[in-house]
């Protein structure tokens, strides 16, 4: 037979299922409210990762624009270099051209400065320093020599002489003058022209060609003694020269025709 059950255990069975259902429903609560929490930390995330990836992309395009004007910066200095280089090139011609230019001038100047100084010469055996317009008359004669203008060369030689009686060139132009006298048969002013050689220096190496030269102009004035006289005197004073020998030659070619000569008349 069941026992009674007494009352208060029954109240406190009824007390335990309560609390158990309002267990029940404080769960729930609190699982909903977890679940808010979460939602609305996940989109304070969403939002913070929005913010960040917004910033992020704002950063990347501020790079972006920097990268441009640095491109920009860049094509700039290539095209400020390109035209500095192009105006180093066309300094360096300017230079290039400056310089040549400065040494034409300097190679001009020298030029100049050599014609205005005195000049050291070696003729006939002599050496003496002339003035350039010394050596341009004396070289202007002897070339108007060789070309057979006896009077331009006289002219010229007489023009030097003239202008510089102290030249070193007197006594080769007293000899070429002689000659150029001869050739324009002019015999008695060439006999003046190589007596003076003779007479400023008798040990000029045009001295035996002038008496030989001098033996030819009286023989050309058909002045026979005087002739043989400077032939003997070229053998006399210079014996051992080229002139002496024609000297001797022409002596014993006139002596083998006198001999002939005579025993004709005989």
């Amino acid at each position: 037979m069941l026992k009674r059950v007494r009352p208060w255990v029954l109240a406190l069975a009824s007390a335990c299922g309560a609390l158990s259902a309002h267990a029940g429903l404080l769960d729930d609560d609190e699982a909903r409210r977890a679940i808010l929490e979460l939602r609305q930390q996940r989109a304070k995330d969403s939002e913070s990762g929005n913010a960040k990836i917004s910033a992020l992309n704002a950063q990347l395009d501020q790079v972006k624009r920097s990268l441009v004007d640095l491109n920009a910066q860049i094509e700039q200095l290539r095209g400020d270099l390109a035209r500095q280089s192009g105006q180093n090139e066309l300094l360096a011609r300017d230079l290039s051209e400056l310089q040549r230019h400065q040494k034409d001038l300097q190679q001009g100047v020298d030029e100049r400065v050599r014609k205005l100084e005195p000049q050291t010469v070696n003729l006939d055996g002599k050496n003496f320093q002339v003035e350039p317009e010394e050596k341009v008359l004396f070289e202007d004669a002897l070339g108007k020599l060789r070309q057979a203008d006896f009077a331009g060369g006289a002219a010229g030689l007489a023009g030097l002489i003239k202008r510089y009686p102290s030249t070193g060139y007197r006594e080769s132009a007293l000899y070429w003058q002689g000659n150029a006298q001869y050739g324009l048969r002019n015999y008695k002013e060439a006999l003046v022209s190589f007596r003076a050689l003779l007479t400023q220096a008798p040990a000029h190496a045009r001295a035996p060609e002038a008496m030989l030269s001098i033996a030819n102009c009286h023989t050309e004035l058909k002045e026979t003694k005087a002739a043989r006289k400077a032939l003997d005197d070229l053998i006399k004073n210079y014996p051992d020269s080229e002139a002496a020998q024609a000297a001797r030659e022409r002596l014993a070619s006139a002596s083998t025709a006198a001999a002939k000569a005579a025993s004709r008349k005989n």
